[in-house]
């Protein structure tokens, strides 16, 4: 789609969900018309097209879906470079040249120039953070930045929101809900840079050192002067909580994910001493730098082409949305809206997307807690069962930040200045009358709204199915733009906040946008034809596309004897065999109960991305006999799919899984509940991405009636 088309679409869309008329007036016709001078045919080795290069959302498109050695064949020939001079784009065209003589790879150059034209594609909104003044003026302190270099992942994602707020979205179109981005501030990557040669940080030891000895270094080092004066001169501006993000170069990208994998801070900043708060301020930052180099990190890295001297860190300071309660911090709703579902229910199709909301802070939603859901383009269809459904399973406890926590410099981190709170907290703050309903034993019956008797479940009917505030349709038109906008499904953090205030609108605070992989750029895969005799694993409900071979390990959660009480224990026991596979270079695959990657100890294994970085396939199999909602924590889940590994989900007394064989196998390493065992013979497992079905066999013969189509 050109630019053109892709302003003229998100203009009807705006129409189409709004019903307010917008002006048509093309502003990118000179683009529009120098996409087309020039173009590429892209040719297999017999001669037969397989792509039409006309503009740069086509150029992207066949590095995501041609073979990497065609793409290598083109780009020998620097096939690539000429065509983007010929559109004059030269600043491109200078890169790509650059991968195109560098690389002998054919998958490390695709996956370069994805990269770059990531980077391109977000740069062209970096004009909406304008560089750091010691002004008064509320507009310029909104979004800024200081220092020249990279914005980063996270800061990226911030400026496109800008640009996507202040150039289609208008208080009119939602006369109750206010809808913006909060004040922000980035330090770009040349800080990181300065900051490490003053200090002299740039030796070797910082990649294997423990993260307690990195955090040390780093908290007695110095930031640079230059920024010293511009940073206090933003904390004196700001007595609201704020949150010290990290921002690197790999973060959010499309097929290297690093969400999660560093440290982000709160600080609850109400001191009065400006000078504590800006120290306290200082000391993240320089935490968050630390993080480029924890473990967590390393490990990740280690499983993606890249390589931790590769990185770079900017830093992203944001003011945290809610309200202050006693002596708490928190949000009304917060929510991750993503505009494809991999996991429909009801009569949602997966194109309509899925939102998830929970009370407070978002770490309940982010890492896999308790949460609603509902489809954005059918907000009152039900996606759960039965009332007693819905108090079983509805949240109990939130996230709020402590305004007089204290903390240690090493183990600072998100969950230092959290705390988990009951629901019943929550009513004694007023908060809840929009969010809630009060489930009738009596009458078996849901009503929205708080009563005085009855259960409090929190569903948010009255936003969702009574339109308090136009929640679901703001959120439906914000994850059609950034789609059309971006090119790819896409992924948004907010929070929602109520005040006290009846005649102020309630503020809906976009704080992130991210790509997600997008679901027609697999390969196609039918499974429908193999023999079900050498099926070892079956599921119904499976998450990927393609085939993986050539995995032989096997790392599973004892299932006879293992207790969800011991959910957190089993982690360390997987990480090390995790380390192990990972230092011999050997892909294996991951089974065990429940939801994995859940905050929730009780729901599932609550491992982290970095945990698990060298696995290539997961099995989710029930626990006992309790279903669970297989929806992850949204960190967990972009690093699981940009990652493009299987995830598979069996059912209970289904013959999903052949026990059986599993339990023969040779074991390697035995632990309280973990087993390490190795297959005969390699493994194939087989995803039909457009049914939801997977196999995985033993010892697959060729002439099987496997079908992959590339």
């Amino acid at each position: 789609m050109t630019i053109n088309n892709k302003e003229k679409k998100i203009k009807s869309t705006i129409e189409e969900i709004t019903g307010i008329k917008l002006n048509h007036q093309d502003s990118y016709n000179v683009n529009n018309k120098r996409n087309f001078k020039s173009r590429i045919i892209i040719k297999d080795g017999k001669g037969k097209e397989l792509a039409k290069v006309q503009n740069l959302e086509d150029f992207e498109n066949i590095f995501l879906s041609i073979d990497k050695n065609i793409i290598l064949k083109y780009a020998k020939r620097n096939e690539f470079s000429k065509w983007l001079k010929s559109i004059e784009e030269i600043d491109l065209a200078n890169k790509s040249v650059l991968i195109e003589q560098e690389f002998d790879d054919g998958e490390k150059l695709r996956k370069k120039m994805i990269d770059i034209m990531e980077d391109h594609r977000y740069s062209i909104n970096q004009d909406y953070i304008s560089s750091y003044e010691r002004t008064d003026n509320e507009f310029h302190l909104k979004l800024s930045h200081i220092g020249t270099g990279s914005f980063g992942g996270k800061a990226r994602g911030v400026a496109f929101l800008a640009k996507i707020l202040s150039k289609y979205i208008s208080d009119e179109m939602f006369p109750d809900l206010k809808i913006t981005f909060p004040r922000s501030i980035v330090l770009a990557t040349d800080v990181f840079d300065s900051f490490i040669e003053h200090n002299n940080l740039s030796k070797s030891d910082r990649f294997y050192l423990s993260d307690e000895r990195i955090a040390s270094k780093f908290m007695t080092s110095s930031l640079p002067a230059t920024i010293i004066g511009d940073l206090r001169s933003f904390i004196k501006k700001t007595r609201r909580p704020l949150i010290i993000r990290s921002s690197s170069l790999l973060e959010d990208s499309l097929l290297q994910p690093f969400a999660g994998i560093y440290a982000s801070l709160l600080l609850p900043n109400e001191s009065w001493e400006t000078e504590l708060r800006f120290q306290e301020v200082c000391n993240s930052i320089k935490y968050v730098y630390a993080s480029t180099y924890f473990e967590k990190a390393r490990t990740y890295i280690k499983s993606t082409p890249k390589d931790v001297s590769d990185e770079k860190m900017a830093v992203l300071l944001q003011e945290v949305v809610g309200s202050k309660h006693d002596n708490y911090f928190y949000p009304t709703i917060s929510g991750v809206a993503k505009s494809y579902n991999y996991y429909p229910s009801g009569p949602c199709k997966p194109e309509e997307g899925i939102v998830y909301l929970a009370l407070g802070l978002g770490k309940a939603i982010v890492d896999g807690g308790s949460s609603y859901c509902f489809c954005p383009e059918k907000p009152k269809a039900p996606l759960s069962g039965t009332p007693k459904d819905y108090i079983k399973y509805s949240q109990k406890n939130y996230y709020a930040l402590k305004l007089k926590s204290i903390y240690s410099i090493v183990n600072k981190n998100e969950e230092t200045t959290l705390e988990k709170l009951d629901v019943e907290i929550a009513k004694k703050h007023g908060v809840l009358d929009k969010i809630v309903s009060t489930y009738f034993f009596r009458e078996d019956r849901l009503n929205p709204g708080l009563f005085d008797e009855g259960a409090i479940v929190i569903d948010f009917s009255p936003i969702i199915n009574y339109d308090e505030i136009p929640l679901a349709k703001a959120l439906k038109l914000l994850l059609r733009v950034g789609e059309i906008a971006l090119g790819y499904p896409v992924e948004i953090e907010f929070a929602v906040n109520f005040y006290n205030n009846e005649s102020q609108p309630a503020e809906l605070t976009i704080l992130q946008i991210r790509s997600m992989i997008p679901p027609d750029k697999y390969h196609d895969v039918n499974i429908e034809n193999i023999n079900v005799n050498k099926v070892l694993f079956y599921s119904e409900n499976a998450l990927g596309n393609g085939i993986i071979s050539g995995i032989k390990d096997i790392i599973y959660i004892k299932s006879e004897s293992f207790q969800m009480s011991n959910s957190t224990r089993a982690v360390s026991q997987i990480r090390k065999m995790n380390n192990k596979l990972m230092e011999a270079g050997k892909p294996y695959m991951l089974i065990g109960p429940g939801r994995w990657g859940s905050a929730d100890p009780w729901l599932g294994i609550p491992i982290i991305w970095s945990d698990i970085a060298g696995v290539k396939v997961i099995v989710e199999t029930p626990y006992k006999e309790r279903p669970i909602d297989p929806s992850q924590g949204s960190h967990f889940f972009h690093d699981m799919m940009s990652s493009q590994v299987g995830y598979l989900i069996t059912k209970h007394n289904k013959g999903n899984v052949d026990w059986n064989w599993l339990e023969s196998l040779n074991i390697l390493e035995e632990t309280e509940d973990v087993k390490h065992v190795v297959t005969p013979s390699e493994l194939e497992v087989s995803i039909d991405g457009k049914r939801g079905n997977a196999i995985i066999i033993e010892n697959p013969i060729k002439d099987n009636k496997i079908k992959s189509k590339k």
